[in-house]
């Protein structure tokens, strides 16, 4: 601290201690001094004879004012008497007079006349007849039947209803007969529907037992 030794740090330390010391005796035996009581000084007083005072005049009593004249009130005039007003006479109601109803005339109504629709056409003009719109005939669509292919009929075998008495050949010429029935009956729906566009169709039909198709309709369409 500040550049000084060991020892002159202690010397310092201990300089600074005895100064505040000796700076807190200073503060402390001066005040002390004035906590002390003083004795109170003894103020002693002389009276000096004063000049006599100026003998007052004795004021001399006046007589009473005589008392104010009593002013009486003029007496008040009596109220004057209220009359009541007389109630305004009503006159009596009058009696209703009788009204006699008036009978009403009932005219003879005329019957209406009877007109035939020839002679009601003739007095009113008629409409000028419309004619219809020609009607552009409608072409029906061709259905390429080549490019629909119907899948191949596949007959599962039951050992209930299997018969192996029947030869292949039979059943496959069954087969191409049901076939040319099912395209017959599909190439006549076509020419007897009339579609605007091309689309999908739904055919359902039923096979009898002799192998004809019964039932034949369109169940869906596009």
């Amino acid at each position: 601290m500040l550049g000084l030794n060991r020892r002159e740090r202690r010397l310092f330390r201990l300089s600074v201690f005895a100064h505040g010391l000796g700076a807190l005796g200073v503060v402390f035996f001066g005040f002390l001094p004035s906590c002390r009581k003083e004795p109170e000084k003894v103020h002693v007083f002389e009276l000096a004879a004063a000049a006599p005072l100026p003998v007052q005049a004795v004021p001399t009593p006046q007589p009473p004012a005589p008392p104010p004249p009593v002013v009486t009130p003029p007496p008040k005039p009596p109220p004057p008497k209220v009359i009541p007003p007389a109630p305004p006479k009503v006159p009596p109601p009058p009696s209703p007079k009788k009204t006699t109803p008036k009978k009403k005339l009932h005219k003879k109504s005329t019957p209406p006349k009877k007109v035939s629709f020839s002679d009601f056409i003739k007095d009113r003009p008629q409409p000028a007849p419309v004619k219809p719109a020609p009607v552009k005939p409608k072409r029906a669509p061709r259905i390429d039947a080549a490019k629909y292919d119907l899948p191949k009929i596949k007959i599962k075998e039951s050992p209930g209803n299997a018969s192996p008495s029947v030869p292949a050949s039979v059943l496959n010429r069954y087969l191409a007969q049901v076939k040319a029935k099912m395209q017959r009956v599909w190439q006549g729906l076509e020419s007897s529907a009339d579609l605007g566009f091309g689309g999908e169709a739904s055919l359902s039909f039923r096979i009898s037992s002799d192998g004809s198709i019964i039932s034949a309709r369109l169940s869906r369409t596009s």
